[in-house]
């Protein structure tokens, strides 16, 4: 109740934001708008997070999250579209983002890593963006147990704290690169931010694809 005002006004803005992005991107289309400038890039280091297809895929996109963030939910959908539509021509990082007034997201995160050290991080990231209403400690347990993993290994591994320092590592490495919200993505350095339509990466990617002859 007493982060009511703040949550609207966030959610607000959130919207906001991807209306404006979809908006732009059909203003260029329409308008037959060609840009000669290169993009803006930002060097975002992949670290040692989880990483779906290669590392020398020509499409690098390195994700911000949060597993509590609905728009989180919408950008990670939009995201499998992307993998999809293009294969092995991209490839995905995923970095923890966890906001503050999500007061189970961080542990939600430690949680995914330790899934992560017996080989279930995406199974366990999905499982927790189909949840977003259940993310209590016996909750996350219980994810564990549904992927049949070691519970006394991730029960040790959640409790015992060892992967907090991980994901305040990626939240760092998040505001470095100007994250104030999530989902926030970089396409080969080039930022798009939140929950924005499959087009908008598609837009960015063939341009992309196009520079590199791909």
């Amino acid at each position: 109740e007493q982060i009511k005002a703040q949550l609207a006004d966030y959610l607000t803005n959130e919207k906001r934001k991807a209306a404006f992005m979809t908006f732009l991107e059909d203003l260029k289309k329409n308008a037959g708008v060609t840009t000669n400038l290169p993009p803006y890039r930002v060097s975002v280091d992949a670290g040692d997070s989880h990483r779906m297809g290669s590392e020398k895929a020509p499409i690098q996109i390195v994700e911000f999250s949060d597993f509590q963030c609905p728009y989180c939910t919408r950008g990670t959908e939009v995201v499998k579209q992307v993998v999809e539509a293009y294969g092995d021509k991209v490839s995905l990082v995923f970095r923890h983002f966890p906001l503050s007034f999500h007061k189970e997201a961080h542990l939600a995160a430690q949680g995914a890593e330790c899934a992560g050290d017996q080989g279930k991080f995406w199974e366990y990231h999905d499982l927790l963006f189909a949840n977003q209403q259940a993310m209590q400690p016996a909750d996350l347990m219980s994810y564990a147990a549904q992927l049949k993993l070691d519970e006394q290994a991730f029960d040790g591994c959640l409790n015992g704290g060892s992967k907090a320092a991980k994901v305040d590592a990626d939240m760092a490495a998040g505001e470095l690169v100007g994250m104030n919200g999530t989902p926030g993505f970089y396409i080969n350095g080039i930022p798009l931010t939140g929950a924005v339509p499959f087009e908008n990466f598609k837009t960015v990617i063939d341009e992309e694809l196009a520079r590199l002859g791909q």
